[in-house]
């Protein structure tokens, strides 16, 4: 016997609850930028998604593939408290957990996960060595399955599901999750799960999975007894999105080895709508479904809207229909509990800009010295290091903990806690050997370009403030940092004595020895000590002192082992 299942599903939405800014090149027409998604639009079409199934006799679940923590105001100010809170406004049947959820170890998380009654998935996740007087204990919490509990059980019509999830298993190498907590592997993972589940004679398997697109389709070659798979992490959009002007990297869904694959892009932009038929047999027999994208403002050409756009009515002012179409709701919680104080950011101005400051992560031809904005950063954790603790020789910031360019004109607290230094990232202060500074300069750097290692991504590219150096990728390994100095005062610079110890900040992230930056973590560590400041503090304290931002002089030197792109 068949079953039919209304499916809605999001990911990676990084505490973007009022959407984000999209561009949309429409077939035929010119570009069209707008407002879209938002948790209130979205609460507002699930609502409808969930009347028209009841109607039917039909179930409609709506599932998180992760990631939604991190990225926006909301998050540098209210950290977890508001994802719970607007999160069961929307009532996820499940989530799986992603790697940003473990950005400030597990004490948030755990905050985060006692606040909902959903099931939390994440099956090679092992707490299992917590210990037993941790005060934010995430090992036994009811809503959380994971290593020692690997699958929730589910019915619907009558028909047992089995819910599991499974998340990045180098979880240490790009958050921060407690140095108890372990990532099994993937694939022994699911096979023993996946094993419990068939004993169990449940052939209706879905897996939510925060690990890409490109490793959900592994996942279903190597594991074709899977149903469907929800996953996240890469962003990645399917559909035809042609009529759109969007990239589409596969069919809606995509089907590999009989196995159906949804994601839904990021940022709350859009909801994934698909109508699933299962067999007896719980492979995916028949869909019919799409991305359905939530613009603000209506269609603003004299031709009909292509497909995948859907467009929210207005809230209505009644107790009838605000109970029908739940958006006020959303709505309201945003409107009394969280605008506020990021209306008031918004009004605080910090400083201004008279011309536009650049930030890309790699040095090119055009920028020699890379990020004309990163260093203005690293100045600024200087500047807070310093108040704080006083002697500090140096700060170091990866390239990827900046997110945007700065155009010319007022900049708020709002504009650098939101956009430029969104992630909520304490910073931390720590001691190192000079070689060791050079190594983990180098690792960086190698990291950032694939310099003979395979690279987590362009982020981990360093740049700092009272420190600076030269790099010539086409030296051997462990010889490609050949200047490396620090500003023992102003305007006077020594070399780096190798054997010397010296006083660097960073953000947490990059202190404990992330992409590429090894060497920090095998550095004096028992005398790191985290300073209660955020990126954005230290930013926002440094800049309001300063009448304008200009760039800096270049700290970084980087020849390429071949003409820079």
């Amino acid at each position: 016997m068949s079953i039919t299942v209304q499916l809605a599903h999001f990911s990676d939405c990084h505490s973007h609850f009022d959407g984000a800014p999209m561009r949309f090149s429409p077939e035929g027409e010119s570009e069209w930028r707008t407002q879209c998604g938002g948790y209130g639009r979205i609460l507002t079409r699930l609502t409808a998604l969930r009347q028209q199934a009841a109607a039917a006799g039909q179930t409609c679940l709506l599932l998180h593939g992760g990631d939604t923590f991190q990225g926006s105001l909301y998050f540098n100010r209210f950290k977890g408290r508001a994802n719970a809170d607007l999160l069961g406004l929307l009532r996820p049947d499940a989530m799986v957990i992603g790697n940003h959820e473990f950005d400030l170890g597990n004490g948030p998380l755990v905050e985060f996960l006692r606040q909902l009654d959903y099931p939390v998935l994440a099956a090679n996740l092992d707490s299992s060595q917590e210990p037993a007087d941790a005060p934010l204990r995430l090992h036994g919490l009811p809503q959380l399955f994971d290593a020692s509990r690997p699958w929730h059980r589910r019915f619907i019509d009558g028909v047992p599901f089995a819910l599991l999830g499974i998340t990045l298993p180098q979880m240490a190498a790009i958050a921060s999750p407690d140095p108890h907590t372990r990532f099994h592997g993937i694939e022994e993972t699911l096979s023993a799960a996946l094993g419990e589940i068939k004993a169990e004679g449940i052939e209706h398997i879905i897996l939510l999975s925060h690990l890409g697109l490109e490793q959900d389709k592994k996942l279903a070659t190597r594991f074709p007894e899977l149903s469907l798979i929800v996953g996240g992490h890469t962003h990645s959009q399917l559909g035809d999105l042609a009529p759109l002007g969007l990239i589409s990297e596969g069919s809606y869904p995509l089907m590999i080895e009989g196995v159906a694959i949804l994601h839904a892009a990021h940022s709350a932009l859009c909801l994934g709508v698909c109508e699933l038929e299962f067999d007896e047999r719980g492979r995916v027999c028949q869909s019919r479904g799409q991305l359905e994208w939530l613009p603000w403002q209506p269609w603003p050409f004299a031709s009909p809207p292509p497909a995948g756009l859907h467009f929210c009515e207005p809230a209505p002012e009644s107790e009838e229909a605000v109970g029908i179409l739940g958006r006020p709701e959303i709505e309201q919680h945003l409107a009394r509990r969280y605008r506020p104080e990021l209306e008031t950011m918004t009004r605080r101005i910090v400083t201004h800009l008279a011309g536009p400051l650049h930030h890309q992560r790699l040095p090119d031809a055009a920028l020699p010295a890379g990020s004309q904005v990163a260093p203005l950063v690293a100045s600024a954790m200087l500047a807070g290091a310093r108040e704080q603790v006083g002697q500090v020789d140096f700060a170091l910031h990866n390239a990827g903990g900046v997110r945007c360019s700065l155009e010319p004109g007022p900049l708020s607290e709002a504009d650098i806690a939101g956009r430029l230094l969104p992630f909520a990232i304490p910073l931390t202060l720590y001691r190192v050997h000079g070689h060791e500074l050079a190594e983990a300069l180098e690792g960086a750097i190698d990291n950032a370009t694939n310099n003979g290692v395979v690279g987590n991504g362009s982020g981990s590219f360093p740049y700092t403030a009272g420190m600076r150096f030269s790099y010539q990728a086409g030296r051997p390994r462990g010889s490609r940092i050949t200047r490396l100095e620090w500003e023992a005062s102003p305007g006077q610079w020594q070399s780096v004595e190798m054997d010397a110890i010296y006083r660097g900040v960073s953000s947490a992230y990059t202190a404990s020895g992330k992409e590429g930056y090894t060497a920090l973590a095998r550095t004096l560590t028992q005398h790191n000590q985290e300073l209660g400041i955020t990126l954005a503090d230290a930013f926002i304290r440094w800049a309001r002192h300063l009448p304008e931002l200009a760039p800096l002089p270049a700290l970084v030197e980087y020849q390429g082992a071949s003409p820079m792109a």
